[in-house]
């Protein structure tokens, strides 16, 4: 079993892992009851998981929250061990077996007293069968009893209704027929029992469950796995000596110590040693990452060859690790748009099949000919089996919690189920230059003075931008520094978005920026040519020098343009550089299309054209000057090295900075999303098809054929009827093919 677990994000969210849902009214019915909670301001359950996910404004008590669920008829679990779930599924096995045997046994007895003509005697023979059916199909029926009345006493309606009104017709009938025979006489019936039937159907749906359930948990099986690879211990070092405390006692700022082979325990930063660590768990990259000092590392990442000391810098919830966790909770527990639908007409699915089934007997019991009130009863019960919308409420969730589950392996964190359904609309994707395509690590590679020596130029250049953030600034800095040239005393500094910074450097008017904005300032620069980007620098409004920069295309970025090309999906690059520079790395990529000299706040606009055109826009981006850019594409999605600005802004977030891993995100959304509609489209086209079969569609079909041939009387009976026994099984392999179409996400590969 699991427990109530709070989870400590920015929203507020609690987690509560919660027994007994397993369709979409049962997930109806337990939103309801917590959002009728004083101080939960929304809820999202999922059925799949067996979790709620509650918005709050304040902590909510555990009565309030176990006295509402239990209202609801569910059960608020306290264990935390996951492996007690998946033990959890061999009781349901194990009460569907005697059903199954004893069903099976019956109907064999049956069929070789119809065909063998034993002669015996029913009057014995079905009171017997009365005897040892009745006890069996109690104890299997029991805990979907108990949940039909609960949803009864509610005034609601569930799929274990109608397995328990098809049973229970069907049980009625026999018993009827085993002990009462004189019932029959002069009666439109014949005297048959139906307690195989009645049997088989409570098994199959048993074991159905048990089958759904497993499949159910490798389906979110990914949360589980990462919540199990967080350490348990950190090993402490104080005034020079080192002990072992629990991971959850360690406070930010605290010393620790990682050697080889161990698992980092929370995030931090390096303060002596080098190693290489395999950060797969968090990125999908298998290559080791080597680290030194001052290099970020990560809860649950392991340790490869170099012991180290670091501080800590982020514990508890605030863990990359556990951030992952509670982002895949919530998108697994979260409802896209077309699964509300989804659940919407699985909870008024019930009572219209009801409707149907009455309707069935009715017409059956008036214009069934001979023997039409057995036909009436066959025919009901089969509509109330066959239509359970058990596919219909898996549809949907299965395929997120298989699709959000891959990506995360994959190192793609999707905030809620709708960017993931979002995510498989895009047809374009806005790549963002700096950062995001190339590694934005500048390097000085070329210094060009105009009237002054090189050593001054850098003076002024450097003066001013090292109270600057921009990554060209910062390789400005750092290529006076290894030269050891001394700064300027700087005031007046004044930053420029998108076009530089400009400070009193020595008294003098020192600005360092780009081409465009020394336009701006009345200055003739000259432009760049190829990949490099020029940054130009003035003093007293006089052009001094200028210094150019190049920056490297990142590893997978020309893989990622190619992948998305295949499927049909545009690239567009947009940049504040120039146009030489911006063109000079989509050639490289392979993009086509450029939008250069775009400053921060005309990214949003950028996009919003795009969009105007008719385009599902995605953006890439890893800056706070793409945040603008991010909020207003249809999908946003964010490098971890990136700002966590962007990170907030965007609904995906990309745990390795590897523009492939964008490609990836999106086409295994499109993946989800096909998923999606194929399982919608087969749990649609099977209660379509098979209630028309079951409600007697096919009996004049037949009868017009010359009768049911030989080899579908098992199928169809010897009217044309859908035999009950049939429609159990249908409905638990429409399930199962929901479940197993939907894990096919958990194998996916671009």
């Amino acid at each position: 079993m699991l427990s109530a677990m709070t989870t400590a994000t920015e929203h507020q969210t609690q987690t509560l892992r919660i027994e007994g849902m397993h369709c979409a009214a049962c997930v109806r019915r337990v939103e309801r009851a917590l959002v009728k909670i004083d101080g939960v301001s929304d809820a999202s359950a999922d059925f799949i998981a067996g979790r709620a996910i509650i918005e709050i404004e304040r902590p909510i008590e555990q009565p309030a929250l176990s006295a509402a669920i239990g209202g609801a008829g569910y059960e608020l679990l306290e264990s935390q061990d996951e492996t007690e779930a998946a033990g959890a599924l061999g009781p349901l096995v194990l009460r569907s077996l005697p059903a199954l045997l004893l069903g099976w046994g019956i109907f064999f007895s049956m069929q070789a007293n119809r065909w063998g003509d034993f002669g015996w005697n029913l009057d014995l023979f079905f009171p017997i069968l009365f005897a040892v059916a009745t006890p069996t199909l109690a104890w299997t029926l029991w805990p979907m009893l108990l949940r039909a009345a609960r949803a009864a006493s509610r005034r609601t309606t569930d799929m274990d209704t109608l397995i328990v009104l098809g049973v229970t017709a069907a049980w009625g009938y026999s018993t009827v027929a085993a002990l009462f025979p004189g019932a029959f006489e002069g009666a439109d019936a014949s005297r048959d029992v139906f307690f195989d039937t009645a049997l088989i159907i409570v098994g199959f749906v048993s074991l159905g469950r048990a089958l759904e359930a497993r499949v159910r948990l490798r389906a979110a099986a990914a949360l589980t796995r990462l919540l199990e690879l967080a350490p348990q211990t950190a090993r402490l070092v104080e005034n020079g000596l080192e002990r072992d405390i629990p991971a959850a006692d360690v406070n930010v700022g605290d010393t620790l110590r990682v050697r080889p082979g161990e698992q980092v325990p929370v995030d931090g930063s390096i303060l002596s040693g080098t190693t290489s660590i395999d950060e797969s768990l968090l990125t999908g990259e298998s290559v080791p990452v080597s680290k030194q000092p001052a290099d970020l590392v990560f809860a649950g990442t392991m340790n490869i060859d170099g012991a180290f000391t670091y501080q800590a810098t982020q514990v508890g919830a605030a863990t990359a690790l556990a951030r992952i966790t509670s982002a895949v909770e919530r998108a697994q527990s979260s409802k896209a748009p077309v699964q509300r639908l989804a659940d919407r007409i699985a909870g008024i699915f019930v009572p219209i099949v009801v409707c149907i089934a009455l309707i069935t007997f009715i017409a059956w019991a008036i214009f069934g000919g001979g023997a039409s009130w057995t036909s009436a009863v066959v025919s009901a019960v089969a509509v109330l089996v066959v239509a359970c919308p058990c596919a219909l409420g898996l549809a949907t969730p299965a395929a997120i919690a298989a699709g959000s589950g891959r990506a995360a392996r994959l190192g793609i964190l999707f905030r809620d189920a709708e960017a993931l359904e979002a995510a498989g609309k895009i047809d374009t994707v806005v790549w963002d230059k700096t950062g995001t395509l190339t590694t934005g690590r500048h390097q000085v590679s070329a210094v060009e003075p105009y009237g002054v020596a090189e050593e001054e130029l850098i003076r002024c250049a450097a003066s001013v931008e090292q109270h600057s953030e921009h990554p060209l600034g910062a390789a400005i800095v750092s290529y006076a520094e290894d030269r050891e040239i001394a700064f300027a005393d700087v005031s007046d500094f004044r930053n420029q978005p998108g076009r530089g910074a400009a400070a009193t450097v020595a008294g003098q008017r020192v600005a360092v920026g780009s081409a465009s904005w020394m336009s701006e300032l009345g200055v003739d620069a000259p432009e760049a040519t190829g990949a490099e980007t020029s940054v130009y620098i003035t003093r007293n409004d006089d052009l001094i020098g200028v210094v150019r920069l190049s920056d490297q295309i990142k590893p997978g970025a020309a893989d990622a343009i190619e992948l998305l090309d295949r499927h049909d999906i545009e690239s567009m690059l947009i940049s504040g550089d120039t146009d030489q520079t911006a063109r000079a790395v989509a050639d490289q990529v392979g993009i086509g299309q450029v939008r250069a000299r775009t400053l921060p706040s005309e990214k949003a606009s950028a996009v919003a054209e795009i969009q105007s055109a008719g385009r599902r826009v995605a953006m890439v981006g890893d800056g706070v000057n793409d945040a603008p850019g991010l909020a207003q594409a249809d999908l946003g999605l964010a490098m971890r090295t990136g700002s966590d600005i962007a990170l907030e802004t965007a609904q995906v977030g990309l745990m390795q900075s590897n523009p492939l891993r964008a490609s990836e995100a999106v086409l295994l959304a499109r993946s989800t999303r096909n998923v999606i509609r194929q399982n919608l489209g087969f749990a649609f086209a099977y209660n379509i098809l098979l209630i028309p079969l079951a409600a007697g569609l096919a009996v004049p079909i037949f009868a017009a054929a010359g009768g049911v041939p030989g080899g579908l009387t098992w199928l169809f009976g010897e009217l044309g009827q859908f035999e009950p026994i049939a429609a159990a099984l249908a409905m638990v392999a429409s399930s199962l093919s929901v479940l197993t179409n939907a894990l096919r996400l958990s194998r996916w590969r671009a």
